[in-house]
């Protein structure tokens, strides 16, 4: 027996956390515990009535497998023995938790013992077996798996199951659109109603289940009823608002293991907002290990504004690929100019599959975080270090002198065989501002950070928070923003701004933009009064050297073509935020250009960057089939129409000319439709059944 014990132990030490070879672990201390013949080599899964164990101490070890993957502790409760030979008959093994602690015990001893923290809370969880003879096997007679208490699932991943299909063919992703849940998308819904598994567990990442290291509501039926209450709150959601889209990935065991969602506003939003996008994924930096990320981006009004939320269950390639597919699609297909995320091998592989044409950047600041963790020893030895690395990613205006930044930290602190470092400067094109600058990302979300996710982590939730309140708060979240975003479009379109000087320029940006982005502009303005221009170079082509007045600090050329009365500066300004510089509106004050070109304002920042006038056209991917481009079409449109949808709810006037216009464009579409069907009948012609005559029974 001692033997016996000792090879399970090791065979249970074997069973690593997050380790590759749980499965054959489990096989392994299966065979050991004398399971193989009930085909009950789960080990981990929950006992069940009436299973067989060979002797007391297997059933124990089987339920301790449990206990670990369930995140609770196991000890020996009750036993009960022969009244014959004495020999055990019953056994019995409980939570931890079990009962309660007995204070009476101290007063009838009248000893004052040092006070100790319990952990009795009267856990009703257990699992008894029962011996039964001829021949000699434990049976588990009772089993009761709900806790009282909340459970710590622990951190380990299991590899794919074999035969495992892939997950972006559609057989085990659930997707659900209210926007296309009428001709096309009813049967389907229908036909792919979920079936919630005890847990959505991590499948096949080397950092699977780390989100669940934190404590989830395990009365009556733990992850299960998690998981179902987020469910059912996503298909009422999508009930009351049309324009809500949700979908959900399975493993093969039909266990969750992500959810993605997106509001109307949301999609509707991403049309004009969805140039430069941000995957915030903060929740991984906080103590709290929420599965949840959102992907961001800003809008006219330089507000954060939400493109869709995530449960993330794992950071498998697998998992982020499938949710950038269904973020995709729930965004009409339209790929992102820009995407920032944080640093991930996984993550980038899923990027570079589904967003190859999409610029990858990763966020400033998560490096300057990661400098701070890889290098922490180097940090408490030099307290200037953070700032040298800050201004060499922030301020270096030229690749050379970045090179030259980098050289000079490297040196100074004597990183030149640092393997991190050295990996981080290969990638250093993806996070340096340097290369960045030249294309558009905006600087201005730099200021948006505080609204990031972390801080609304810290106000609404705790480590007892179920997920459904965390959602439901999130929401309410949106719902003030989007208050806020009417309150600014409101004061944009019926208030003035302040003008500061007499010129036509900043009169005219006041009439264009909303009101943040006017003072951003309004600030440069004011700004480029301070500044000098030296001419450099004569021509059809204008250089200068601008730069402050009484300061020997930078400077930056402003080149102007003479010919189309086009400016460009050194500092990518304009590029990267949209909004001319300092630099070229002084060069304009000099050279006489009085009014902004329409090439210099974009629409994405004036009043009318949410109306589109004529929806652009869905570009479709090559090789479609027929009904898969009758299927894209249907949802191109539907998107339209809940842009269409919320222009027209605006007042009594505005919904009746939308009304009207919507039934003039319903009878244009009628008519191509039928004119279509004339020009192709050959199409539409289909041979009529025959009709069998009706038989007649003549009555008994």
């Amino acid at each position: 027996m001692a033997e016996q014990s000792r090879a399970e132990a090791e065979v249970r030490e074997n069973l690593t956390v997050g380790g590759e070879g749980d499965r054959e672990g489990d096989e392994a201390l299966g065979l050991r515990l004398g399971l193989a013949s009930t085909g009950a080599w789960a080990v981990g899964k929950p006992p069940s009535m009436g299973m067989e164990f060979p002797t007391p101490e297997a059933a124990r070890e089987f339920y301790c497998a449990y206990a670990d993957r369930a995140g609770f502790a196991v000890r020996t409760d009750k036993s009960r023995r022969s009244r014959r030979d004495d020999s055990f008959i019953m056994r019995r093994f409980v939570c931890t938790r079990e009962g309660f602690h007995r204070p009476e015990a101290e007063a009838a001893t009248g000893k004052v013992k040092r006070k100790r923290l319990t952990i009795r809370e009267g856990c009703m969880a257990m699992v008894e077996v029962t011996r039964k003879e001829d021949p000699e096997r434990w049976v588990v007679t009772k089993f009761v798996p709900h806790h009282v208490h909340p459970v710590a699932l622990p951190v380990y991943s299991r590899p794919a199951p074999t035969g495992e299909v892939d997950v972006l063919a559609g057989e085990h992703t659930r997707t659900f659109d209210g926007a296309t849940s009428g001709a096309l998308g009813e049967s389907t819904q229908a036909a792919t109603e979920p079936t919630v598994a005890p847990a959505a567990v991590a499948n096949g990442a080397p950092n699977g289940g780390a989100f669940f290291n934190r404590v989830i509501r395990a009365n009556p039926a733990g992850v299960r009823d998690e998981v179902q209450d987020v469910l059912d709150y996503l298909r009422k959601t999508q009930a009351e608002s049309p324009g809500f889209f949700y979908a959900m990935q399975v493993d093969s065991s039909n266990c969750v293991t992500n959810v993605f969602w997106a509001d109307a506003k949301s999609r509707m939003a991403y049309k004009s907002f969805g140039d430069a996008v941000t995957f915030d994924t903060t929740y991984r930096k906080t103590k709290y290990m929420m599965p949840f990320a959102a992907f961001r981006g800003i809008n006219h009004h330089l507000q954060g504004i939400t493109f869709g939320c995530c449960l993330v269950m794992d950071e498998t390639k697998s998992s982020y690929t499938w949710l950038f597919d269904t973020w995709l699609a729930a965004m009409g297909g339209r790929h992102p100019d820009l995407l920032v995320t944080d640093q991930g091998k996984a993550m980038e592989a899923a990027i570079a599959r589904v967003l190859p044409n999409t610029r990858h950047r990763f966020c400033q600041r998560n490096i300057l975080s990661l400098c701070k963790q890889k290098l922490s020893d180097v940090y408490m030895k030099h307290i200037n270090l953070k700032a040298d690395l800050k201004e060499c990613i922030f301020d270096a205006e030229t690749i050379e002198e970045f090179q030259a930044r980098w050289d000079y930290v490297i040196d100074k602190y004597n990183l030149r065989d640092n393997a991190w470092l050295q990996s981080l400067y290969e990638s250093r094109q993806q996070w340096a501002w340097v290369y960045q600058k030249g294309s558009f990302f905006p600087e201005l979300l730099k200021s948006q950070r505080s609204e990031r996710l972390n801080k609304f982590f810290k106000m609404h939730f705790n480590m007892k928070t179920p997920m459904l309140v965390f959602i439901s708060r999130f929401d309410q979240v949106m719902a003030s923003r989007y208050e806020k975003e009417a309150q600014a479009n409101f004061t944009t379109a019926y208030s003035k701004p302040t003008l500061k000087t007499p010129s036509v320029i900043e009169r005219q940006a006041a009439s264009i933009y909303t009101r943040a982005v006017f003072y951003v502009f309004q600030e440069e303005f004011i700004e480029s009064l301070g500044y000098h221009a030296d001419k450099i170079e004569d021509g059809l082509v204008l250089k200068y050297n601008v730069a402050r007045e009484e300061e020997n600090g930078r400077s930056y050329v402003v080149s102007f073509n003479q010919l189309d009365r086009k400016a460009e500066c050194t500092c990518c300004k304009f590029e990267y935020a949209g909004i001319l510089c300092r630099h070229v509106l002084r060069i304009f004050f000099i050279v006489g250009v009085r009014t902004l070109q329409e090439e210099y304002i974009v629409k994405r920042w004036t009043m009318d960057a949410e109306s589109s006038v004529v929806p652009e056209e869905r570009p479709l991917e090559p090789g479609l089939s027929f009904p898969e481009r009758l299927v894209a079409w249907y949802n191109d449109l539907s998107l339209d129409g809940l842009t269409y949808g919320m222009r027209g709810a605006m007042s009594p006037e505005v919904y009746k000319a939308a009304k009207a216009a919507f039934q003039k464009a319903f009878d244009d579409v009628v008519a191509a439709k039928y004119q279509h069907i004339s020009e192709h009948q050959d199409m539409y012609k289909m041979p009529l059944p025959k009709l069998q005559a009706k038989r007649t029974h003549a009555k008994a």
